[in-house]
């Protein structure tokens, strides 16, 4: 079985991109497949509380992280490095890596996808 990475790096409301990360992920949880999931650049912003997106940007993301668990989507991770994120208030099922885990991350992954 295949353990897959989904990496969302784009603005959860500038693009589908993000959107289209997280159902990937749901669709190969609902299939029992591992999925992991890791943020970085704009996709950061799914993991704050004060979102209110229009309806021209679509659903607010950040209500899909606590159903994620019902997927058995356990890891989230981000890189340690961003500080911003102590300033917000932020979802609190991630998992913070420093530089050199978030680097061999993505070798541990059959599967990698990037949104």
């Amino acid at each position: 079985m295949k353990h897959t990475l989904i990496h969302l790096n784009s603005s959860p409301y500038s693009s589908l991109a993000c959107k289209e990360g997280l159902d990937l992920a749901l669709v190969l949880a609902t299939f029992e497949q591992p999925v992991d999931l890791c943020l970085s650049g704009a996709a950061l912003a799914i993991l704050t509380d004060n979102q209110n997106p229009t309806a021209e940007q679509g659903k607010n993301l950040h209500k899909l992280l606590d159903g994620l668990e019902f997927y058995d989507i356990e890891n989230i991770f981000i890189e340690k490095h961003h500080s911003w994120l102590s300033n917000q208030p932020t979802w609190q099922g991630i998992q913070l890596l420093n530089e050199a885990e978030w680097q061999t991350m993505f070798s541990q992954y059959q599967q990698v996808f990037r949104f």
